[in-house]
């Protein structure tokens, strides 16, 4: 990482909000990537100035150990708190208080921790109430008044933050709809997806189509996070922003902006009175459990029918010198979105389904959590088996081996293993299978005696594992994540082993030393690094080590 640039800690790195704040900056600052889902999941390139952590910000354990890493990294100087949970549904799931009250109350410890400068909190104008009045606007000293789950939840982290602002300077962001030039704002998504289709629907809008909120494009959002962090010396210590234009914008004039852009002109709507509508979305809603696809509309929502949500963010706009640019509005940018949904569709529909159908609760990041929690008694398990009495023959040359040097390879193999699930990407395990094939070759092990190794190893492993309570919803999944792993391990033994007794005289005994497989005295760093998934070094590495063995392998073809 570049320790000239400033850095930021950032939840909810792999979120629509994130991921493009990520992208944008990964040249200006050191971002700290906090994320339930690993970088490649999310889709963002790997760069110097980017370290990544799956954590779930809802158990502080977690974090205590990113400050570590993160002060190895040269530490932060700003937090951009946009980690966060909703849904559609209207329900008080116990994610509320997790994610966005106790997640929050968490980052703020942290922040504490690294004294930093500025911490920036991801709000929303939702957790405002929508005002039966137009006239009444919300503005930067509306209260976040509303009495749902999601906004109750925002209101509690908002209080928290006042409180913590004693002790670092804070800044509180009222989003409004984010919105990109691919849509990826689900309730947008199910519009535009009903109204330029044929479906008996496509016409029909609620009330006299007057349900109104507002838009920010993701470009306009992240230009003024750049904004706060740029001016943050100039900046007042507790202060609450606006991100939205001024107004609202109407289902009517959406509709009618998107239906003349798709067919040449508008089409007529057809105004559906609430008395009229709520019964609809309860009988569509009834069917939809009958057949297990809910619609997204809700009962709930027909509450909103023709309540706007109007935006006064002129304060903002001052205090910050920044201002949602013209061409950014929603009613022009909707030209932009539906070229891409002609001509990119399939592009278009994986973005907005992945944005609509999102994973509350990660299986990997528990998984992990399950693996670390048992990982010294396991190892310390598999070494005890391979040197009791019964297995002498079975494991011969894995007990001619230093038994420190054993439990550094069976540490590795563990880790790898966990690291592999919690990021969801198997590459790592391959590589070091593949490199440490080739020593085992070299040392006279047989294919039998390794793939007997890893097949206890499972067996060891998914016998303490599964017996976790933690693990018992998604011990399924477990299961199946371990199998594969060694599996796949298995087959990678087996194949090498094929293909260096196939060429046994072209073998070339592998060099003393090899960084990532023989220091033992890198353990600790190894093992810190792949706990931590910053381990792009580990991986360049074991690229190396193939390199030098696939060149051995092939050197008198």
């Amino acid at each position: 990482m570049n320790d000239r640039l400033p850095g930021i800690i950032i939840t909810g790195a792999s979120g629509f909000i994130g991921k493009h704040f990520v992208e944008q900056n990964a040249n200006r600052y050191r971002l700290f990537c906090l994320a339930r889902r690993s970088q490649q999941e999310s889709g963002i390139p790997k760069h110097e100035n980017i370290r990544w952590t799956q954590v779930d910000i809802g158990d502080f354990s977690n974090l205590q150990d990113v400050v570590e890493s993160i002060n190895r990294y040269g530490g932060a100087d700003y937090i951009l708190h946009l980690a966060g949970y909703y849904d559609f549904t209207m329900h008080d799931n116990p994610q509320y208080e997790h994610t966005n009250v106790a997640g929050t109350r968490n980052v703020l410890k942290l922040a504490q921790y690294l004294n930093i400068k500025r911490f920036i909190f991801s709000s929303s104008l939702a957790a405002c109430k929508f005002n039966k009045d137009p006239d009444n606007l919300l503005d930067e000293l509306s209260p976040p008044d509303a009495n749902y789950p999601y906004a109750v939840s925002k209101r509690k982290a908002e209080e928290m933050i006042r409180n913590y602002s004693s002790l670092f300077p804070c800044t509180i962001l009222r989003f409004a709809a984010v919105y990109s030039d691919w849509c990826e704002y689900p309730p947008l998504f199910v519009f535009l997806s009903t109204w330029l289709s044929d479906k008996w629907n496509s016409r029909i809008l609620g009330g006299r189509g007057e349900s109104s909120i507002t838009y920010i494009h993701i470009s306009d959002l992240v230009r003024m996070i750049q904004t706060i962090l740029e001016r943050s010396e100039e900046l007042p210590q507790l202060a609450t922003y606006v991100a939205s234009p001024n107004g609202t914008v109407t289902h009517q004039q959406l509709f009618d902006a998107a239906t003349k852009y798709y067919y040449g002109r508008p089409k007529r709507s057809i105004k559906a009175p609430k008395f009229i509508a709520l019964p609809g979305i309860i009988v569509r809603t009834a069917i939809g459990d009958l057949l297990g696809e809910k619609p997204f509309e809700r009962p709930w929502m027909m509450k909103y029918i023709d309540r706007k949500l109007v935006v006064r963010a002129d304060q903002t706009f001052e205090a910050l010198s920044w201002k949602t640019s013209p061409r950014n509005d929603i009613l022009r940018r909707l030209l932009f979105m539906i070229e891409n949904m002609k001509n990119h569709y399939v592009d278009w529909t994986v973005k907005n389904e992945t944005a609509l159908h999102r994973i509350s609760t990660r299986f990997n990041v528990k998984a992990y959590e399950v693996m670390m929690r048992h990982r010294d008694f396991i190892i310390n398990k598999m070494v005890d088996h391979v040197y009791s009495l019964d297995n002498g023959q079975v494991f011969e040359h894995y007990r001619a081996m230093d038994k420190l040097v054993l439990k550094w390879y069976i540490t590795m193999l563990y880790q790898l293993i966990a690291t592999s699930i919690k990021v969801g990407d198997r590459i790592l395990i391959r590589k070091y299978i593949q490199a440490i094939a080739y020593r085992r070759f070299n040392s006279g092990f047989s294919s039998a005696e390794v793939v007997g190794f890893l097949s206890a190893f499972e067996k060891i492993m998914l016998s303490e594992l599964l017996i976790d309570p933690e693990a018992q919803e998604t011990r399924e999944q477990l299961f199946t994540a371990v199998t594969i792993a060694i599996q796949m391990s298995i087959d990678e033994v087996e194949e090498s082993f094929e293909i260096f007794e196939a060429d046994a005289d072209g073998i070339v005994p592998l060099p003393e030393v090899m960084p990532s497989l023989q220091n033992v005295g890198n353990l600790k760093s190894i093992i810190t690094d792949l706990e931590d998934t910053f381990f792009d070094s580990l991986e360049h590495e074991l690229s190396q080590d193939l390199a030098f063995i696939h060149e051995q392998i092939h050197q008198s073809d």
